[in-house]
């Protein structure tokens, strides 16, 4: 785990009504763990009140229903919460171009400062070595044998995507050569530009 060595990291999830915020879609939960050396430290999630009726193809995929956020934050009070804990850490997703415009739209409207952080794609990672089988973040917990957490839920899949996280991060340093964290989250980014495929990530409501 030398990459991640004397490094902080925030690693989140997220769980949504849709596919887009431009289509008026919005958060319902949001998880976010920290990383210190590689090895887990605080753990946080919030449901979030989403302002619209959740669509029951989504509650199929989360299980998260319209009586479960009734009473849950708002989404101002839950974004000042997230950045707080990110502060100016990596931050690590796992096909962030589907939570970023959730987490940017999030953010935004509670005017409180814009995600500028250094990002790290486990999907790119995981895209950057071949392999059979998809890339979705349950097919690579069971092709690497991963501890099973509650999927499809902001918490267990962000504790999913930090055990992937530690495990790619010491394959890329051993195989690629890869020799810090700024490197490895450039390197997963310019895989996920370089890849047209979609081998699963990019799901329906955001199944990862």
């Amino acid at each position: 785990m030398a990459l991640l060595a004397g490094e902080r990291v925030v690693v989140m999830d997220t769980e949504t009504t849709g596919m887009s915020p431009s289509d008026g879609h919005g958060l319902v939960e949001v998880a976010a763990i920290t990383l210190v050396d590689g090895l887990p430290g605080e753990k946080w999630s919030s449901l979030v009140r989403p302002g619209r009726p959740i669509p029951p193809d989504a509650t199929a995929v989360h299980g998260i229903t319209d009586a479960m956020v009734a009473e849950a934050p708002l989404p101002a009070e839950v974004a000042r919460q997230l950045r707080e804990r990110c502060g100016d850490a990596t931050v690590v997703l796992h096909n962030a171009p589907f939570d970023l415009p959730f987490l940017i739209e999030l953010l935004r409207g509670a005017g409180v400062s814009p995600l500028m952080n250094p990002l790290v794609d486990t999907l790119g990672l995981a895209r950057g070595f071949a392999g059979e089988g998809g890339n979705s973040l349950q097919a690579l917990r069971a092709r690497y044998k991963l501890p099973a957490e509650a999927a499809h839920r902001a918490l267990g899949d962000a504790l999913t995507t930090a055990r992937l996280l530690v495990l790619l991060a010491d394959r890329w340093e051993r195989e690629r050569g890869t020799r810090s964290l700024l490197e490895l989250a450039a390197a997963s980014q310019d895989v996920m530009r370089q890849t047209t495929r979609r081998d699963g990530a990019q799901r329906p409501l955001g199944v990862r």
